[in-house]
Parts: structure tokens; C-alpha cells; sequence
């Protein structure tokens, strides 16, 4: 196992500490006002999980003293399922063939107004490593344009360098989302057969280029069941975060916790994690990271997620539809989709949800002048 580049450890000498961190440290860890890394690796440890209600209760304490009761509510708009790369793991490898689509600009703005219609007022621009139909200068114009519909813009795209970043954040884009799939290395290198994405140095460091270029907002992940080790990806991902969180302090460092689900072409999850795992690992990351955005999508079950609200989560998808016009597909009793959905709810049905559990629903971003 390899840590990732700029990590003062070795993955086994922190697996080893994880696994023989005792329950006395991780009460020591729980009573502290300003947790240190070492606590976060206590959070994420095995001795937590008999401890886990009072990891709950803690939680959702910090959760409440930075957020109050809010939750964030965003949905999801793919352009394009081409993709030039070869991942083991995604419907949209380039070596699998099946039918594929790419949005044109009218296209775009049709399913922006049928999201817009729900209510959203935050976007999440998604596609497949696609330059020629999700090319910048097309996406930047795309982004002009919705910026008339919606208060803020995030994307979720190929990595990039500095210079296209600047781009899109010029022409109103503020949050980068970019997820690294796993960090261990070697892993890395048996799930990427082909394409521009064999290269992890320049996948972890297109953060880095987006908060050079100005992105409000840098958001990070792993695709989690791909490391048989979460606790030791949960750990990679914290290092990562501190890192770019030391270096571009003026952006919002944002987490997001997607579970591998099944997709086109049979890919089969070779290392489940369960609720608990993942609950364990969202709240260790609220109590170490305790002023950053949580995000969790429809790939999770509504009940898990709503109840995640309460105690960690700050941000959640509603009525997502995840393949290039599905939003209008749906409307006309199709199904399209890149991976396994399991909360379809509608928007209207999270909204009752959330405000019978005590919490308070926001669609629309804080204004530029208060975020930059």
C-alpha cells in the first residue's frame, strides 16, 4: 500500500497505529476542542465503532454549531457519456459498447429549465472525459448561459490545467469537484487500462490547479469499494484535504463519500462497504473537518441519507437523474442512467422529509460577494 506522495507515513505504519488505537484514545479524541490527525485516525479506527452513538451525539453537535439546520439541496446535469478513457469500473469506459449520447447547447438548457422547475437553484455539471463535446470553450459558454438560471455552478469533469480552469471559473463556475477513485497507487493503476486518466500525478494535482485558478469551493472523494482498506483510503483522502486545504485556504474544502454501485457492463464491487463503514468514516471527517461540506448523493438510500442529515451531512442531491437527458427521459416514463440510484425520491418528498426530521431545506447559494 502506498500513501499518497506528500504523506509524512507509510500506509502500514498508519494501519498499524488505526488498528491498535485503543477506546480510551478515542474518548480522549472526542473530549478534545481541536482535533489533530492523530484523533482523526481514532475517529476511523475499529475501537470507535462500540463508541459510535457517542460519535453521533458529537457529530451532530458540530454539525449543528456550523451549519444550524440547514442542508443544501443540488442536482446533477450530465453533458456527454463519451469518454476517451478506459476505468474497469464506469459505465462509460470507452471500451464498452453501448449506446452513447452527447447534449447539445439547446439540449443542455432544456434539462437545466426541467431541473430549475423542481426548484434547484445549484447545478452539478457532469461528464465523461469527453473534449471534443464537453470541450471548454463549449462548457464555458454553457456555463454563461445557466448562470441566467442558477445561483451557483459546480462542475464535476476530466482534470484540467490552470489555464482552462481560470476559464470556467471566469465565466461563473465557483466549485470544483474532482475524485481521484482510489489513492492507493498500484490499485490506481490496475482499474485505469486506457486513456488520459492512467496518469494519477496529474489527476492529483488538478485540485491544486483549480485553487490556483480560484475556485471558491475544491471538492474531493474516492469511489469507495475499490480499496479493500476504506479506513486506509478514508486516511488518503484527510491527507489530501489538509494538503490543499494548507496551500489555497481561501477555498472551501468539500467531501463527498460515493459508494461503487453496479453499472453497465457488470462490473461486480470488489470491496463493499457497508452503512456503518460509511457512516463511520462521514463522521470522522465531521469531526475532524468540521466547518466543510458533506455531500451525499441518490446512490444512497433515502432513509440513510435523510438520517445523515440530521448528524454529518451538509449538502444532498434530490431528484437526480444520472445519464445525458434524463431529466427530460424521465418526464417521458424512461430510465436512463450511469450507475445505481437508490433514492428516486422527488424533490417535494426529500423537502417533506427533511422539514419532519427538524431541518430546513436551502436551494440557493450564499451570493458571490459574501463567498469570494
Amino acid at each position: 500500500m502506498k500513501m499518497l506522495p506528500y504523506s509524512k507515513y507509510s500506509a502500514e505504519e498508519l494501519n498499524t497505529y488505526i488498528n491498535n488505537t485503543t477506546a480510551d484514545a478515542v474518548k480522549n479524541s472526542l473530549r478534545t476542542a481541536t482535533p489533530k490527525f492523530n484523533d482523526f485516525l481514532h475517529f476511523i479506527a475499529p475501537a470507535a465503532l462500540p463508541l459510535i452513538d457517542e460519535i453521533r451525539e458529537k457529530s451532530a453537535a458540530i454539525k449543528k454549531m456550523y451549519f444550524g439546520k440547514t442542508i443544501r439541496l443540488y442536482a446533477p446535469l450530465y453533458i456527454s457519456s463519451y469518454c476517451i478513457n478506459n476505468c474497469a469500473y464506469c459505465g462509460f469506459r470507452s471500451s464498452f459498447d453501448h449506446q452513447r449520447r452527447r447534449l447539445s447547447f439547446d439540449e443542455i438548457m432544456n434539462e437545466a429549465q426541467i431541473i430549475k422547475d423542481m426548484g434547484h437553484d445549484s447545478l452539478l455539471l457532469i461528464t465523461g472525459e469527453d473534449p471534443k463535446g464537453a470541450s471548454v470553450p463549449f462548457t464555458a459558454k454553457c456555463i454563461r448561459a445557466l448562470k441566467n438560471k442558477f445561483s451557483y455552478i459546480n462542475i464535476e469533469f476530466y482534470p484540467m490545467g490552470e489555464t482552462d480552469y481560470r476559464t470556467l471559473f471566469e465565466a461563473g463556475c465557483h466549485g470544483l469537484t474532482l475524485y481521484q477513485e482510489t489513492y492507493d497507487q498500484e490499485l490506481y493503476k490496475t482499474l485505469h487500462l486506457g486513456g488520459p486518466k492512467t496518469d494519477y500525478m496529474f489527476r492529483l494535482n488538478a485540485l491544486a490547479a483549480g485553487g490556483r485558478a480560484g475556485f471558491y469551493n475544491l471538492g474531493m472523494g474516492a469511489l469507495l469499494g475499490l480499496n479493500p482498506n476504506w479506513r486506509i483510503e478514508a486516511t488518503n483522502l484527510a491527507i489530501h484535504a489538509m494538503w490543499i486545504r494548507k496551500r489555497f485556504w481561501r477555498s472551501r474544502t468539500q467531501f463527498s463519500f460515493p459508494r461503487i454501485t453496479p453499472t453497465q457492463g457488470g462490473f461486480n464491487v470488489p470491496a463493499p462497504v457497508s452503512d456503518l463503514d460509511l457512516e463511520q468514516m462521514m463522521l470522522a471527517f465531521r469531526l475532524f473537518f468540521r466547518e466543510a461540506d458533506l455531500f451525499l448523493s441518490t446512490r444512497e438510500h433515502h432513509e440513510f441519507r435523510t438520517r445523515m442529515a440530521e448528524i454529518c451531512v451538509s449538502h444532498l442531491s434530490a431528484g437526480s437523474q444520472v445519464a445525458p437527458g434524463g431529466y427530460q427521459a424521465f418526464l417521458e416514463g424512461k430510465a436512463l442512467g450511469q450507475f445505481t440510484m437508490h433514492d428516486r425520491s422527488s424533490v417535494t418528498a426529500v423537502l417533506a422529509d427533511l422539514k419532519a426530521r427538524g431541518l430546513e431545506p436551502v436551494f440557493k447559494d450564499w451570493d458571490p460577494c459574501f463567498s469570494a
